[in-house]
C-alpha cells in the first residue's frame, strides 16, 4: 500500500496535468498560441496525469536506469525525465530568444536610418564611408569631423555619426558639422551602431568601410594608411594597431589584459593580431556578407574572429592613438572589460 503522502502527490499530480491541458485548450481555442506550441502543453499535461493515475506507466524507464524499488525508482525515474525535458525545453527557448533577437536588431536599424536619421543624402556617390559610433561625445566630435579628408585616393569620403541616444546634443553637433547622422531610438552599443553604418555602407555603394572612435583618440590623417591595403587588393580586413604604432594603451593591467587577449584570438583564429581591441578599422564592402555580426558591445573580437573564420584577409596598419580630448572612457572596469571581451570571442569562435 502507498504511503498516504505519495497518494497526495499523485492526486496534486493528476489535477496539474489536466489543469495545464485545459489552459492550452482554451489558449489555443482563441489562437493565443499556435499548434506546436498547444501540441507540447497538451502532451505534458496529459502524460503528467497518466503518469499519476498509473504510475507503473514508468516501470519501463525505472528498470532502464536500474532503479528496482517499486516506489522510489519510479520517483527517480520521473525526476531524471523531467530534467531532461526541462534541458530541451532551455534549449528551446534560447533558440526563440536568438532569432527575436536578430529580429528586433534588424527592425530597430531599419526604423533608425528611415525614421532617425538625417543627412543621408551627403553620403551618395561615396566610395570610402567612414563610421563613428558615438555617446555623449559633443565635445570632442567638430575637431574630429574638422580632420576627415574629403578624398582618399581620388574616392569621394563620406562621414556618418550613430548617436547612441545621446543626451548631450551628440547628434546635432554631428550634423551641423557635415556628417550625416543616424540616432539610436535607445541606448544599445557600439556593436550595434557599427551594424548600422554597415548596412549604409552597402546601401550606398561604397567599396571600403572605415570606422573610428569618435572621442579624438584616432587621427582622421591616418585612414588612408589603413583603408591603403584594402584599395590595393591586399587585404579585406585591416585593423589600426597602436602597438605597431605609437599611442597609451591604458592601465597596466588593461594592457596586460588585451595582449592575454591577442594570445587567445591569434590561437583560436589562426591570425597574428597585435591589437585586438582597436576600434579603428576597414573593412571591403563586399566581404561584410561574410561577417557574422551579432553583438552589441565587444564587436572588435567579435568581427576579427569571424572574419577570420571566413576566409577574410587580416592585416595591421600602424595608428597614433591619442589621449582623450575630453569626456570619459565607457569602456568600464578592466575586469568586467577584459571578461566580457573574453565571453564575446569564446561566444564567436564556438558558433
Amino acid at each position: 500500500m502507498e504511503p498516504k503522502s505519495l497518494v497526495v502527490l499523485r492526486v496534486l499530480g493528476a489535477v496539474l496535468g489536466l489543469a495545464v491541458f485545459a489552459h492550452a485548450f482554451a489558449r489555443f481555442r482563441r489562437r493565443h498560441i499556435g499548434r506546436a506550441e498547444a501540441l507540447l502543453r497538451f502532451a505534458f499535461g496529459l502524460l503528467v496525469a497518466a503518469v499519476a493515475v498509473h504510475p507503473d506507466l514508468v516501470n519501463g524507464l525505472a528498470a532502464l536506469l536500474a532503479m528496482r524499488s517499486h516506489t522510489w525508482g519510479r520517483l527517480l525515474a520521473l525526476l531524471v525525465l523531467s530534467n531532461l525535458a526541462l534541458w530541451l525545453l532551455l534549449f528551446r527557448e534560447r533558440g526563440k530568444v536568438a532569432r527575436l533577437s536578430t529580429q528586433m536588431d534588424g527592425l530597430v536599424r531599419h526604423v533608425a536610418t528611415t525614421t532617425q536619421a538625417r543627412g543621408l543624402e551627403r553620403l551618395e556617390g561615396a566610395k570610402v564611408l567612414v563610421g563613428l559610433p558615438a555617446l555623449d561625445e559633443a565635445e570632442n566630435l567638430p575637431a574630429v569631423l574638422a580632420r576627415m579628408p574629403k578624398t582618399v585616393r581620388d574616392r569621394p569620403v563620406g562621414v556618418v555619426v550613430i548617436d547612441d541616444a545621446s543626451e548631450d546634443g551628440t547628434g546635432e553637433v554631428a550634423y551641423e558639422h557635415g556628417a550625416a547622422v543616424v540616432r539610436h531610438p535607445f541606448r544599445r552599443g557600439q556593436g550595434a551602431a557599427l551594424r548600422v553604418v554597415y548596412d549604409l555602407a552597402r546601401k550606398v555603394g561604397a567599396d571600403v568601410v572605415v570606422t573610428l572612435d569618435a572621442d579624438g583618440q584616432h587621427r582622421p590623417e591616418e585612414i588612408e594608411a589603413v583603408v591603403g591595403p584594402i584599395l590595393d587588393g591586399a587585404a579585406d580586413f585591416v585593423i589600426g594597431s597602436r602597438l605597431l604604432g605609437q599611442g597609451e594603451g591604458g592601465s597596466r593591467a588593461r594592457s596586460l589584459g588585451i595582449r592575454l587577449i591577442n594570445r587567445m584570438i591569434n590561437l583560436l583564429a589562426g591570425t597574428k593580431i597585435s591589437d585586438c581591441s582597436s576600434g579603428f578599422k576597414a573593412i571591403a564592402v563586399p566581404r561584410l556578407a561574410d561577417i557574422v555580426l551579432r553583438e552589441d558591445q565587444f564587436q572588435a573580437g567579435e568581427a576579427i574572429v569571424s572574419a577570420a573564420h571566413h576566409g577574410l584577409r587580416i592585416a595591421e596598419a600602424p595608428i597614433t592613438v591619442l589621449p582623450r580630448a575630453a569626456g570619459t572612457s565607457k569602456k568600464g572596469h578592466d575586469l568586467a572589460y577584459g571578461l566580457g571581451f573574453t565571453r564575446t570571442i569564446l561566444k564567436t569562435w564556438w558558433r
